[in-house]
This record gives structure tokens, C-alpha cells and sequence, in this order.
């Protein structure tokens, strides 16, 4: 099987770490060129010397490399726009990370600039990818615990990215680079898997997001009401919540309420724990990653469909921009998707 070759720019966003090694190691994605855009070039650098990777200190000169043919864009927040839609420019096929943009103008200006240059965009949004929520997927479409009626969903409660040692995390807390705190760093995985397993779209969103806990200049954690319009009621809570020893990096629950039956996912990830002078979770396997690259690639590859599209992340956008826009006013907001 032909290979799809990457480029990764930037290392912004901690993510990359985790992407740049499925890439490198897909069976159907090779990693060829990292740029050091952003925050964390010496560590872009460091990566495209472990994996044999020609490196480029801007993300023009890798758009450049006629080699690459898709990008992984993992810079700051506020770049999303100007960079993917030099990609697209440039006829590379583009993974960018969430959430698309800081508002829907530059949503739409990164949507219309892939389709005017006929590439595939594509979010990297991981609930969706990840075992026991596909099983629950599966169930929910073949009616086995009847319609869905209630979701109260944890997705996701992590430590603040400031606390990753040896990467500068620190545009998470600007609010002209990132667009918001802890709410809109993972909020947006929650909502797509919302939407995901709904089928359907809000009509009214209530929230509540702030700097609750660590005294930062963003918020940290936010919950969010959504009224679907087929009926469904689902609470979201996500955020920065999890203190710095905790153990668990990740945590993400979902409990899915049908009219014959109930679903109780305690865990996305399979994982174990160890007990020594500390207590530490370790995840055995991340099958979303894997599963969000190795679908990319078939999408460019076999020219299909991506399965998470510019135009549902813009969606997922709009929904926190209300969500925020609700806790601000303190009162529901009505949504029109």
C-alpha cells in the first residue's frame, strides 16, 4: 500500500507528540518534514531528528517540499486560519487540530479554501475513535437500550497543558491566541461525540464556564446544558479539571440514559493503574489517534469522505462560542445549526 507522506507544523500544541509518532509509525502515513512554527521549536527540531524527518524552522518552507502531500497543523489557535488556508493553497490535504478557528468567519474562510482547492480537511476530534464508545455507537444505532432520552458526559477533565513538563504551554492561557480557557481546549471533543452519538444538533445551550479552580487568566472548567431538537437532554461538563497529582491524565465518562436501558462508559481509554510511592494511570493503548490518522489517510488515499468534516467543526464551534456566550449572560442561548 502507497504511503500518504506528512508534514507536522508546529508542536504548539501537546498533541503533536502524540500524532508525530502514529504518523511516523502508520501503516499507511510516513512522516516526512517538521516545522518549527510557534511555541516548542527546539522540541519540533529534537522530533524531526528522532524520525529521520527533514526539518523546516517555518511552515512555508515545508509547504513548499513538493514531497509533502498532507499537513498536520498543530500550531496556536489563532494561526488555524492563516496557515491551513496556505495549505490548502498549496494543494496539501490538512488534519487541523481543534478547535478550526477562533470564530466562524475564519471557520468559513478555511472551509471555502479546502474545497476551492479540492483537498481534505479534516478535525482530529478523538471520543469518536476510541472503543467503547464506538461499541456504544453501535448500540444506540441498533436500538438496544431503546431512544436515547438523557447524556451526562465528562469529556474531557485533564491537568492544565501549562503542566506538561518541558513544553511551553503557555499561549493556553491568552485568550487572543487561544480563544478560551479549559472549556474551549476540550469542550470541543465533547460536543462532537454529542453530536455524534445524537445524530442531531442543539437548539439551546445554558452554561456556566470560569476560572474556578487554579486562578488563571482564562477559565478552567465550564458546564454546559444542551436541549437537542429530537429531544435529547445532555449535560457536559469539561475542562482543566484534574490537580496536578492526579492520576489520571485523561478522564472521560459518559452516561448514556435510553428508554430500555442505560449505558455506563467509566472509561474511554483501557488502562491500568500503579500503586508505588505515587499513584499513576497508564494507558495501554490510544486506538483514537491511531484511528484519526489511519482514516485521514484512507480519505486521501481512496478519495473518499472524510469522516469529520470543516462543516461539522464549524458547528462544533458555533456551539461553544453560544456556550460561552450563554455563561456570560447567564441565560440560555438559542441555537440556529
Amino acid at each position: 500500500m502507497r504511503k500518504l507522506n506528512f508534514g507536522i507544523i508546529s508542536y504548539a500544541h501537546p498533541h503533536a507528540l502524540r500524532f508525530a509518532s502514529q504518523i511516523a509509525g502508520g501503516k499507511s502515513t510516513k512522516l516526512v518534514a517538521i516545522s518549527g512554527d510557534g511555541s516548542n521549536a527546539d522540541v519540533a527540531k529534537a522530533e524531526a531528528r528522532k524520525y529521520g524527518a527533514r526539518f523546516y524552522r517555518n511552515y512555508e518552507e515545508l509547504l513548499r517540499d513538493e514531497n509533502v502531500e498532507a499537513v498536520y497543523i498543530a500550531i496556536e489557535t489563532y494561526r488555524h486560519r492563516e496557515v491551513a488556508v496556505r495549505a490548502a493553497e498549496e494543494g496539501k490535504h490538512i488534519l487541523l487540530e481543534k478547535p478550526i478557528a477562533l470564530n466562524l468567519r475564519d471557520a468559513d474562510e478555511v472551509i471555502k479554501a479546502a474545497e476551492k482547492a479540492g483537498v481534505k480537511l479534516m478535525l482530529p476530534f478523538n471520543p469518536r475513535f476510541t472503543d467503547p464508545l464506538r461499541k456504544a455507537k453501535e448500540m444506540l444505532d441498533a436500538g438496544e437500550i431503546g431512544a436515547l432520552e438523557y447524556v451526562n458526559a465528562i469529556s474531557e477533565n485533564v491537568k492544565p497543558p501549562i503542566f506538561i513538563q518541558g513544553l511551553d504551554m503557555s499561549w493556553f492561557l491568552d485568550v487572543k491566541k487561544s480563544g478560551g480557557g479549559g472549556f474551549m481546549d476540550t469542550a470541543p471533543h465533547g460536543v462532537d461525540s454529542l453530536l455524534w452519538l445524537t445524530g442531531d444538533v442543539p437548539k439551546k445551550v445554558y452554561a456556566d464556564i470560569g476560572a474556578k479552580i487554579y486562578g488563571f487568566p482564562v477559565d478552567d472548567i465550564g458546564t454546559a446544558v444542551l436541549e437537542f431538537r429530537n429531544g435529547i437532554l445532555a449535560v457536559l461538563t469539561a475542562g482543566w479539571g484534574n490537580p496536578k497529582g492526579y492520576s489520571y491524565g485523561i478522564e472521560m465518562k459518559y452516561y448514556l440514559v435510553g428508554s430500555e436501558g442505560f449505558l455506563d462508559v467509566r472509561t474511554a481509554y483501557p488502562d491500568f493503574t500503579v500503586y508505588q510511592d505515587r499513584a499513576e494511570k497508564v494507558y495501554w493503548d490510544r486506538p483514537d489517534v491511531r484511528g484519526i490518522v489511519e482514516s485521514f489517510a484512507r480519505a486521501v488515499l481512496r478519495d473518499e469522505e472524510v469522516p469529520i468534516s470543516g462543516e461539522v467543526a464549524k458547528k462544533n464551534l458555533a456551539i461553544i462560542l453560544s456556550a460561552y456566550e450563554s455563561s456570560r449572560k447567564k441565560k440560555p442561548v438559542k441555537l440556529d445549526l
